[in-house]
């Protein structure tokens, strides 16, 4: 039992780490604002998009702000 949960939860981390690559060649060349766009349209929270994009945190809160405002 123990040994197909952890089977499992590599192949969940396998596909998490797939989500992550397809989204980030999917933004690549685009805008910060768009790659921003884009990652929350997926799901992604501005923390890992931070860290995905290797933007400040900060960064992601302010521009997601500014779209938030523009929506409106």
């Amino acid at each position: 039992m123990s040994n197909q949960l952890t089977e499992i939860s590599v192949l969940l981390e396998i596909s998490k780490k797939l989500d992550d690559l397809t989204t980030l060649f999917a933004v690549q060349g685009k805008e910060k604002d768009d790659q921003i766009k884009i990652m929350v349209s997926k799901g992604y929270s501005n923390s890992q998009i931070s860290v995905l994009l290797g933007i400040p945190k900060g960064t992601v809160d302010s521009i997601r702000a500014k779209q938030s405002k523009q929506n409106k």
